[in-house]
């Protein structure tokens, strides 16, 4: 199955990690409690909080019959089992595909440790093959790896490796996105876009439910005072003279919105406000890379063909393509490639004695088989001069 790592930004990992631990915590914490509050069944009503008298304008009686106490949400999916049960998938699977997208071996090519080019590969064009050699499709030689790395296949700058089917870096996962861990980052996008909609959705609720229980405390404390309602709403932005119009015409003072209130709400909520907003950004820039990653994966591309555009304006048809059902059922159940990492990391070249040999684990030499290195002088140009390979012939090309 590959090998349990850690690609190079391993700091940025650890605070993806801490960021979605941290909002998690204060979603649970904070959020979720502050919506139970708020659900009928929490205390014992029915109908959202309104019955009959609200519903045909009398207010008044409806006010008197609803405690302050006992107020009610008018809108139940913040606060459904659904909810509950929809942030505690996404979390669990945002998390577990995190560690799983970051510990697995993206599919890196391994290098070849000698200064000799190797020849091309067997199923290239010079030898017979149908893969030709330069170009978007074809065998392209990494002067870094020392290898011809297959098509879609790219050397990355930040982790020194080459990588099948290269689709991109991404730092927050602290490793490369390839052939073997891309299924797992686009579930580990799809599951943050679910839970960040859903965290943005309850702490608008939170905020709405609290604006909607201002206006229900003041328009009972104004009703028991006496008042007709004329002058408490001057400031609002439906305005209405109670003089000039009967009270069928007076709009219902939930439909009204009031500036006020809503100041004084923001105020005393801020960490609903300030989380919202962040998770609304989120929302936004994540959810927008999810509907990225379904394109892609919907036209059989990778971020890097993409973005060089490769396959633009049909210039270079694309095999890998095979339609959007096959792209997907490609994407999703496709069984994921064996890891072309050593077993055990034990090969050791000597370079000055001609000598490969491998150990095993308890270290000692299990086997060395001689195998003289030939040198190039155009593969490695100035290395007789190197002081790491002496005493060495150069066999140059004339």
């Amino acid at each position: 199955d590959g090998k349990v790592m850690l690609g190079s930004d391993a700091p940025l990992f650890y605070v993806t990690n801490a960021l979605l631990i941290l909002g998690i915590g204060i979603y649970f914490g904070v959020i979720l409690p502050h919506l139970i509050v708020h659900d009928p069944n929490y205390h014992g009503g029915n109908n959202g909080g309104y019955d009959n008298n609200t519903a045909s304008g009398d207010y008044s009686s409806d006010i008197h019959n609803n405690n302050s106490n006992n107020l009610h949400t008018t809108h139940l999916w913040t606060t459904h089992s659904l909810t509950i049960y929809t942030s505690i998938l996404t979390s669990l699977t945002a998390l577990y595909s995190l560690w799983k997208c970051a510990t697995t071996d993206p599919g890196i090519l391994p290098p070849i440790s000698s200064p000799i080019r190797p020849p091309p590969p067997s199923d290239s064009i010079p030898n017979g093959g149908p893969i030709p050699l330069g170009g978007p499709l074809g065998y392209r030689y990494c002067t870094t790896c020392n290898i011809h790395r297959p098509p879609r296949s790219k050397h990355c700058n930040s982790c020194n490796c080459c990588v099948s089917k290269f689709d991109h870096h991404c730092p927050w996962v602290g490793n490369c996105i390839g052939e073997r861990n891309h299924r797992m980052f686009f579930v580990f996008l799809l599951s943050v876009s679910v839970m960040t909609v859903v965290i943005t959705g309850s702490c608008v609720r939170v905020l709405s439910e609290c604006y909607l229980e201002g206006v229900r405390e003041e328009e009972m404390q104004h009703q028991l005072s006496g008042g007709n309602g004329t002058e408490y709403y001057e400031d609002d932005l439906w305005m209405w003279n109670g003089t000039n119009h009967t009270s069928q015409q007076q709009p219902h003072p939930l439909h009204r919105f009031h500036y006020h209130i809503a100041l004084r709400i923001l105020s005393k909520q801020p960490i609903e406000l300030a989380f919202g907003l962040f998770s609304l950004l989120c929302a936004w820039s994540i959810t927008s890379l999810t509907c990225f990653h379904a394109l892609i994966i919907t036209l059989g591309q990778t971020t890097n063909e993409r973005v060089r555009g490769v396959y633009q304006y049909g210039g270079v048809m694309n095999p890998a393509d095979r339609g959007c059902w096959r792209n997907w059922m490609e994407m999703l159940w496709r069984k994921v490639p064996e890891s072309r990492l050593p077993s055990d990391f034990s090969d050791v070249v000597d370079l000055k004695n001609g000598i490969r040999s491998s150990r095993g684990g308890c270290g000692e030499c299990s086997e060395a088989t001689a195998a003289p290195i030939v040198l190039e002088e155009s593969v490695w140009p100035g290395w007789q001069e190197s002081r790491l390979v002496p005493q060495q012939k150069v066999k140059s090309k004339k």
